[in-house]
């Protein structure tokens, strides 16, 4: 049997199940956390957790400076304003 054919049907389960998840962990948290700075803390942990693992593996990144305003826009469009909206949208409804 194919290891692959296995682990990648499991990891693709794991992460349904993660970001599924992620909306009754939102919910809970919103009432401590406000959203923002929920958003804020989370990608602080992602940018560490990422960081760490590309300077154990030695990665090299090169990036063409021309790239950086649209790499922003579709970070900050993409990601920052729908998580955000996400979580305040959780923060807001009920059950």
């Amino acid at each position: 049997m194919n290891i692959k054919k296995i682990i990648g049907p499991v990891l693709l389960s794991l992460a349904a199940s993660i970001w599924g998840g992620m909306f009754v962990v939102v919910k809970v948290v919103v009432e401590y956390v406000p959203p923002v700075e929920l958003v804020w803390s989370r990608y602080l942990i992602a940018f560490v957790v990422l960081l760490l693992i590309s300077l154990l593996k030695r990665e090299k990144w090169q990036v063409n400076r021309r790239d950086l305003g649209i790499i922003f826009l579709i970070g900050f469009i993409g990601n920052t304003i729908s998580i955000v909206a996400q979580e305040t949208g959780t923060y807001f409804s009920n059950a």
